[in-house]
């Protein structure tokens, strides 16, 4: 492909269409690569920031210590790591206290019950409860299929 060469008319027509049409949609029109046009976007400095407003924040705050940036971002929209430097500036920080309860009830349930079950009992993330696992040195025995003995 052809380097291009951009126009201040090209220009313009970025500068005012960049928010309504993608990477791919651009480079189509101007007949160049997807990164070309990036490259240009950087160049210009148009960014597309997802604009955060109080609903946003709103859904964030009260969802965050349950959920995980992957469900929060599918729920927004938006992308984990935008999710995750949102809830740093928030100052929003997942920190589960273990107390000897919430560590009975692992101990007594990990054997039954999958680490999702388990971290929406004590509303705390699946990660959460894997980690604390691990540090407690519990592991579950490996899964065996009810067709694994053959027919005699």
């Amino acid at each position: 492909m052809a380097r291009k060469r951009w126009t201040n008319e090209d220009h313009e027509f970025l500068e005012e269409n960049y928010m309504k049409m993608s990477n791919a949609e651009l480079a189509e029109h101007f007949g160049t690569s997807v990164d070309s046009i990036a490259f240009q976007l950087r160049k210009m400095e148009l960014h597309r920031y997802n604009q955060w407003d109080e609903r946003k924040d709103k859904y964030l705050r009260e969802r965050y210590y349950y959920m995980s940036n992957k469900e929060l971002a599918r729920g927004l929209k938006t992308t984990q790591q935008a999710v995750n430097n949102r809830l740093i500036k928030l100052g929003l920080r997942r920190t589960f206290k273990w107390t000897p309860e919430a560590e009975r009830f692992i101990l007594d349930n990990y054997l039954g019950m999958s680490d999702g079950d388990m971290a929406d009992a004590l509303l705390t993330t699946p990660a959460s409860v894997s980690k604390k696992l691990r540090r407690m040195g519990m592991t579950r025995p490996p899964r065996t299929r009810k067709n694994d003995n053959p027919k005699e």
